[in-house]
Order: structure tokens, then C-alpha cells, then sequence
């Protein structure tokens, strides 16, 4: 209510109430608080199944056809070459001032952190206007780059924990994994949701089994691509694109086979469920991380040159990857200033908090071998490797979430982003006039009725009349404005 009412991004409200439940689940009556507890499991298997759901939802896949040479270029090979390179420029950085960072760990922290998070930008995008186009880039490279992002952390994880072992077959074998969880999948559960789409045509005219069949794909797939992956190594699959690929085949190709009635119910079904799954993992999550034991003060220059760095390097990425797509494909041209906001907005929390939550910790599975890796590469200092990517990855989505996040509307006026175009012009004030017509009817009514005094009545009249001619006048003056192409706007 509060985000609504000052036009806030309530993620953001969400970490200001997470600094007053840290103090107060300090007291004794409110000590209950700590019992809370988000575990990994809770946390892939149940709720992010429905956040990347949810973020995949109401997408049309002929949308991502005209600009699928930026969304590729952008989420998969700018990523990829990206990572490497800028991993290497913090590994150079941290050791001018005197952090000897192995650079396996800063290539697992850039793989983490650009994954960008498309349920942070929809939710954003839903509270201001934002060009449609504009819109599924950010969408589509969001959730693309997550899987990139993904599959490469856990390669880069994987080399990490076999690092004594290491030699070039495991390289190999490595490389061939990483590629078929960017690929492999794709015939696989095209197929199988498919076969899912097939199953909501049997069970028509049933609200609870469509919407819980809906429900049951996104954890069956996520579910399903893990165990593929752990019990069939040769066949790795990105439990991630599964996940938002099903609902993808889903929507496009069930979508039909879904009762009307029952697709009202399912969007706004989904809709609430995922802003409380979203809800429920920042909280849960950020309470979790205010138990860490660790002295913030001596991260302060890592924390700092992590931000520059992954600031200056996203808008590198942005603008040197579109610059050749707009020299090379001149119909698909990007605006200026749509590179500023997608190099400005790339807003990181969950799945880069999520992915920090694999590495292993104290008394989990596979932390020896962290600890061997950790005496291999001579890391002396007095925080594990967990701790030093744990502190930079919240500082960073700190930042992108106070700044950024607070900021995008702010530039998109500034750059003149929300401006309308001439036909959403048009359209807008076409439906103002539609509107106060049947508020001026509406009035009548209550009028005839004795619902409204004399008084009231013509007050509310005379309000609605000159609303009424406002938009009057100004479609005659967009009209008058596109004189010579007014058949060719009202075509369109």
C-alpha cells in the first residue's frame, strides 16, 4: 500500500523493513523471529519455481523474433565474454591494492552477479509507463542471462571443487556440460509441456485442477531438470530455462486449450502468488544473511571496486554489443537512450543471493573440498571464500536496489522514455473522452435517481464536461499536428 501510495519500488520497502526486524528479533519477546529460516532446498525447490515462473508469464513468444539478435547478444555471448574479461580487470585492481583474489573466485563472483533479475524488473515496469519494445528487451534479456549466468556459475563451481583433480578432459567435460545446459534442453521439454499443454485440454472446465496443473509445471520441471542432471551427468539441463520455457510453451501453445473463465482466475492467481513468494524470500532471506558473522569494515575497498566495476562494465557490455547490432542491422535500431537505461537498469537480488547460497558452508556437503581449494591456492585470509562473495554480492544488490532501482523513473523522464508516441497519444486521449462520456451518463443516472443534490450534481458536471473537452482539444491538436499523415496514424 505504502509503495503504491509514494510510487516507491516496494523490494526496496522490503530491505527498510529487514533493517527493523534485524534489531527487534533481538529482543526477547520478538526472539521467536529467529526460527525462521531460509534454507537452500525452501528455497530452489518451492519458491523460485514460481518467481521464474511468474517472471516467464504472459509472454508471447513471437515478441522475442524482432529482437532476438539483441536479447542473444546481450544475455549469452556479451555474458560469457564479458565475464572473463572483466574478471580479469578485478583480479588486476584487487591486487593493486593488495587483495591477492584467486581469479577463479572473481570469475565465480561475476557469473553470480550478472544475473539480473526480471521479477525486480517487471515489478518496477508495472508501476511506471515504459515503451512496450523497451520493455521485453529488459524481459527477455533478463531472463535469458539468467540461464547463461546459471549454467556458468556452476561450471565455474564445479572446476573449484575438483581443482585438485583438475586436468584437460575435466576441462572437456566441463565445457561439454555447460553447452548442453545452454541447449540440450530445448527439444526435450518443448516436447514434455507440450504433452502438458495436452493434459489442461482433459481436464477443461475444472478452475482448481487447470490452475494447480499450471502450478505442478513449474515444480515438476524445476524439479525434474535436477534430477536429470544429478542422475544422468552426460545430459546436463539449466533448471532455470526449463522452468521459464514451460510455461513459455504453456502460455502460447495451452493458453488455448485453458477454459476463458478460468484464464481471468489463473493471471491473477499467478500475479498474487508470486508477489508473495517474492515477499516471502526477501524477508526470509535477508534475515538469514543478518546472522553471518562478518566484519563489514575491513570489505570496504572490495565492496567499492565491485560496484565500479560491475556498474562501468554492464554499460561497456551495453553499449559496444548494440553499437555493432545497430551498424549491422539498421532496421532494428535501439535508441541512445534506451542503452543508458539498459545500461543504468540491470537490478540483481535473488538469484544472485540464491546462487551464493550453493557454495558451500560449514557442515555442508563438499565444504572440504572448499577448504582444499582454499589451502591450494594460499587464501590466508580470515573470512572463507563464501563470506568474501556473500559480502560483495549484498553490497551490490544493495546498491542496484537503493540507487538504481530508486532512480529509473527519475531518468526515463529525463531521457523522455514514458513520452507517448503519436498513436498511444492518440489513443490515450480517445479513451479519456470514452471515459468521461460514461461518467457524464454515469451522473445522469445518479441524478435522475436523487442519488445527487442539485449542487453536487452540476458540481461533478461541470468537472467531468471540461475534462471532456481537454481531451477534445488535444486530439484535434495531434490531429492537426500530423496533418499530412493523419490516414496513415489512424491506419495504424
Amino acid at each position: 500500500l505504502l509503495s503504491k501510495k509514494i510510487n516507491f519500488p516496494y523490494t526496496v520497502l522490503l530491505v527498510l523493513f529487514w533493517l527493523i526486524l534485524v534489531p527487534l528479533s533481538k529482543l526477547e519477546i520478538l526472539s521467536f523471529i529467529d526460527d525462521f529460516r531460509l534454507t537452500p532446498d525452501v528455497l530452489f525447490f518451492v519458491l523460485l519455481p514460481i518467481l521464474l515462473f511468474e517472471a516467464s508469464y504472459n509472454i508471447n513468444y513471437k515478441s522475442i523474433i524482432k529482437d532476438w539478435k539483441a536479447i542473444s547478444w546481450l544475455a549469452v555471448i556479451s555474458l560469457i565474454i564479458s565475464t572473463f574479461i572483466i574478471s580479469w580487470v578485478m583480479y588486476l585492481i584487487f591486487a593493486a591494492f593488495w587483495f591477492q583474489i584467486p581469479f577463479l573466485v572473481l570469475l565465480l563472483f561475476w557469473s553470480l552477479i550478472s544475473a539480473t533479475d526480471p521479477v525486480a524488473v517487471l515489478s518496477i515496469f508495472k508501476s511506471i509507463w515504459a515503451p512496450r519494445r523497451l520493455a521485453l528487451i529488459f524481459e527477455w534479456e533478463s531472463l535469458f542471462n539468467d540461464w547463461t549466468a546459471v549454467a556458468l556459475f556452476l561450471v565455474i563451481l564445479w572446476i573449484i571443487l575438483e581443482w585438485k583433480d583438475i586436468n584437460s578432459m575435466v576441462f572437456l567435460w566441463w565445457f561439454w556440460s555447460f553447452l548442453s545446459m545452454l541447449v540440450w534442453w530445448i527439444i526435450f521439454w518443448w516436447i514434455l509441456w507440450t504433452l502438458f499443454s495436452k493434459i489442461l485440454w482433459y481436464i477443461r472446465n475444472n478452475e482448481q485442477s487447470e490452475i494447480t496443473i499450471t502450478m505442478l509445471s513449474a515444480h515438476i520441471t524445476f524439479i525434474s531438470a535436477s534430477l536429470i542432471t544429478h542422475f544422468i551427468p552426460i545430459l546436463p539441463i539449466s533448471w532455470v530455462i526449463a522452468t521459464v520455457v514451460s510455461w513459455i510453451v504453456i502460455w502460447n501453445y495451452g493458453r488455448y486449450k485453458i477454459t476463458p473463465r478460468v484464464e481471468a482466475h489463473m493471471n491473477k492467481f499467478w500475479e498474487y502468488f508470486a508477489f508473495l513468494a517474492n515477499s516471502i524470500v526477501f524477508i526470509l532471506m535477508w534475515l538469514t544473511l543478518s546472522y553471518v558473522d562478518i566484519n563489514f569494515s575491513i570489505f570496504i575497498w572490495p565492496i567499492i571496486i565491485a560496484i565500479i566495476v560491475v556498474w562501468i562494465a554492464r554499460a561497456i557490455s551495453v553499449y559496444s554489443f548494440i553499437w555493432v547490432l545497430n551498424y549491422f542491422f539498421k532496421k532494428d535500431q535501439i535508441p541512445l537512450n534506451w542503452q543508458h537505461l539498459l545500461s543504468w537498469w540491470s537490478l540483481r537480488w535473488a538469484l544472485a543471493l540464491m546462487m551464493v547460497l550453493m557454495v558451500p558452508w560449514v557442515w555442508e556437503p563438499w565444504y572440504e573440498k572448499i577448504l582444499l581449494f582454499q589451502e591450494t591456492v594460499n587464501w590466508n585470509y580470515p573470512f572463507s571464500i563464501k563470506d568474501f562473495l556473500l559480502v560483495l554480492t549484498i553490497w551490490s544488490i544493495m546498491f542496484t536496489l537503493f540507487i538504481k532501482a530508486t532512480s529509473i523513473s527519475y531518468f526515463m523522464r529525463r531521457m523522455k522514455v514514458d513520452k507517448l508516441h503519436d498513436i498511444e497519444e492518440l489513443e490515450y486521449e480517445e479513451w479519456k473522452i470514452l471515459a468521461n462520456i460514461k461518467v457524464l451518463e454515469k451522473l445522469d443516472v445518479l441524478h435522475k435517481k436523487i442519488y445527487l443534490t442539485n449542487i453536487e450534481y452540476w458540481e461533478l458536471k461541470m468537472k467531468y464536461e471540461k475534462r471532456l473537452k481537454r481531451a477534445v482539444d488535444k486530439i484535434k491538436v495531434i490531429l492537426q499536428e500530423n496533418e499530412d499523415g493523419v490516414l496513415k496514424l489512424i491506419s495504424r
